[in-house]
């Protein structure tokens, strides 16, 4: 269902134009008569049903607990969404009971490929292109698994058509991407299946590949398109840079940070930059010094390029004496 963009009017009679925000309010009342959409409550009503894609029994199970959980409590628990979203009315299907229960039963529907891709998929951040949704899924040949790219997108066009893929077209390309609820379950099913760590690598692999030849031409003529490009992979960028800083190589994050550098502060990101590059510098102790003299270097243009002048010296003149 529609939902109230960011930065939409909070006036609850613009809100209830909104059909997931009206289908909110309509399942609140009925789980608690007293409850209204007021000034008070519909900035956190709205975000609950941004938070939720908009999906109708996500909605309608959020709606049934403002007998407990007014709307700004409730949206603080949305993190723990699949443990809070239950107890749909008792006449329903039980898959429709609960919104992990949907998702399972959806899940269930897939052949043994589809449900090892759809898990992979979780690793993106944002939407993806089909070449990236290859380099997650290509796998060696083992039973019931995509073995090639041709493979890759025919599953993947199963996927979409099963409702829990959403193509997409940016500048005349195709993307897809992942409702954050589905995406959500999708982590799950991935840490289940033991291809954790072998996604979250290819993933920051494929990202790593695809900034190296940026970091030139971000300070040449092809500037633009190249920040057009990264803004479109930004979520992913992020994802990819806090995973190998987190489980390395650190060397790979290091390139892909710097490589990406001029991204982020051109394009309004340096608070983020600044945060990448704190996660960085706590990692780099066991670097040789060239290397942690580059990771010093970079995070301190990240800090100043965000306004803290004293952190970007001081990262700075420790670089310096490196």
């Amino acid at each position: 269902l529609p939902v109230p963009p960011v930065g939409a009017d909070l006036d609850p009679g613009q809100l209830r134009r909104y059909a997931s925000v009206s289908l909110f309010t309509e399942r609140a009342h009925a789980a608690a008569l007293d409850f209204e959409l007021t000034s008070g409550n519909a900035a956190a009503v709205a975000e609950i049903c941004r938070r939720l894609d908009g999906l109708p029994l996500a909605i309608e199970l959020a709606a049934a607990r403002v007998r407990l959980l007014p709307p700004p409590a409730l949206l603080s628990r949305l993190d723990h969404r699949f443990s809070l979203l239950t107890g749909g009315a008792r006449d329903l299907p039980e898959r429709q009971q609960a919104l992990r229960n949907t998702l399972d039963w959806s899940f269930g529907l897939l052949t043994a490929g589809e449900q090892a891709l759809f898990a992979r998929l979780g690793v993106f951040a944002g939407s993806f292109s089909l070449p990236a949704a290859e380099a997650i899924g290509t796998k060696s040949p083992e039973e019931g698994q995509a073995e090639g790219a041709g493979q890759v997108m025919d599953t993947l066009g199963a996927l979409v058509d099963s409702s829990l893929i959403r193509p997409q077209t940016r500048r005349d390309q195709p993307r897809f991407a992942l409702l954050e609820t589905i995406r959500e379950y999708a982590l799950e099913r991935l840490a289940d299946s033991g291809d954790w760590a072998q996604a979250h690598d290819r993933h920051a692999a494929y990202f790593l590949a695809l900034a190296e030849p940026a970091a030139a031409d971000l300070a040449g003529p092809g500037q633009l398109a190249w920040l057009d490009r990264l803004e479109t992979e930004h979520d992913n960028l992020w994802a990819a840079i806090s995973w190998l800083a987190a489980h390395g190589p650190l060397e790979h994050a290091v390139s892909l940070y710097g490589a990406t550098s001029r991204f982020w502060w051109l394009r309004g990101h340096a608070p983020e930059y600044a945060r990448l590059g704190d996660d960085l510098v706590a990692g780099s102790k066991d670097m040789p010094p060239r290397q942690q003299a580059m990771v010093l270097i970079q995070a301190g243009s990240a800090f100043a390029a965000n306004g803290d002048l004293a952190r970007g010296r001081q990262l700075a003149e420790q670089s310096l004496a490196l």
